[in-house]
Order: structure tokens, then C-alpha cells, then sequence
């Protein structure tokens, strides 16, 4: 149960990210450098938002983290 708990934070933390920025990215950095400059540039910040909230998810809810293959 810990795990659905964890993933849905994980989307609404990252879904939200997503969602401030996309109106950002289309209203102003589109008219300015065009579209494909304006996803290049969201791209590292999303990685980012993606990287810490998987760390801040495993650590606030004191999650096991292995690679299982």
C-alpha cells in the first residue's frame, strides 16, 4: 500500500510541476525562441522536479530502494 501511496505522490508532485510550467513555457518562452527551443529548455528543469521528488518520496515515506532485476 505504501507503494501506490508513493507513486501517486510522485505523479501529482511531477504532474504538477508540469503543469506550472507548460503555461510558462507556451506563453512565453514559445513566442520568443520557438517551440522546439522552448521544450529544450523545460527538459533539464523536468529532470530535475523527476530526480528530487523520487529522493524526497524514498526518504519521506522510509521506502526500500534496490535495483530488482
Amino acid at each position: 500500500m505504501q507503494i501506490l501511496k508513493a507513486g501517486v505522490i510522485y505523479f501529482a508532485l511531477v504532474f504538477g510541476a508540469g503543469f506550472v510550467l507548460g503555461p510558462i513555457r507556451i506563453l512565453w518562452v514559445v513566442p520568443r525562441l520557438g517551440t522546439r527551443m522552448a521544450e529544450l529548455m523545460e527538459t533539464p528543469i523536468m529532470f530535475v522536479v523527476i530526480l528530487v521528488a523520487a529522493r524526497w518520496i524514498i526518504r519521506r515515506l522510509a521506502l526500500q530502494y534496490a535495483v530488482s532485476i
